[in-house]
């Protein structure tokens, strides 16, 4: 049979035994804390990924805007902004067309100087409405199309792929 031990009395206060943790338990404790704090770097990981891709995404989004901008302050020769890309020669006429063909190398060198891996970006416009010299009713809109794709990089977490943004807008002479 086994004894317990009883509180023992001693000058008139009752102690009793106390017990810690047995290695056991602790380590269980060790396990569940370990298996916590992986879970967390796991997370560390996949958020510092996502970070770099918002990154990017801003970058990207300046650079369309930009465009879209320079098109707007000049949206009276909004057709000459056609087949604008960073990845060829500027297509506009140095003797007719220079803001356009301003705006098309400064484009340039801002994709080019975005810090973005391999970005290439393009400019479509279309005629919305019939062309104003055939038909005098018309709001002659035009719908201006920016592709941007680059390059992004491979991280622990992530492989490199590829990746486009498109903005769209339109624009019409004032």
């Amino acid at each position: 049979m086994k004894r317990t031990p009883r509180p023992q009395r001693l000058s008139g206060q009752v102690t009793t035994l106390q017990r810690g943790f047995t290695l056991l338990e602790a380590m269980v404790a060790a396990g569940v804390l370990s298996i916590g704090l992986l879970g967390l770097a796991g997370l560390s990981g996949i958020s510092l990924g996502k970070n770099v891709d918002a990154n990017d995404m801003t970058r990207v989004t300046n650079i369309a805007a930009d465009m879209a901008e320079r098109i707007q302050s000049n949206r009276q020769r909004v057709l000459e902004y056609h087949n604008t890309a960073t990845g060829a020669a500027c297509p506009q006429n140095v003797s007719t067309q220079r803001m356009a063909l301003g705006d098309c190398t400064q484009w340039q060198t801002l994709v080019a100087s975005s810090g973005l891996t391999g970005a290439n970006a393009a400019v479509a416009v279309a005629r919305l409405d019939p062309d104003p010299t055939t038909t005098p009713v018309t709001m002659n809109r035009f719908l201006v199309t920016i592709t941007v794709t680059w390059q992004t990089q491979k991280t622990d977490v992530s492989t490199a792929r590829t990746k486009t943004a498109v903005l769209t807008t339109i624009v019409a002479p004032e």
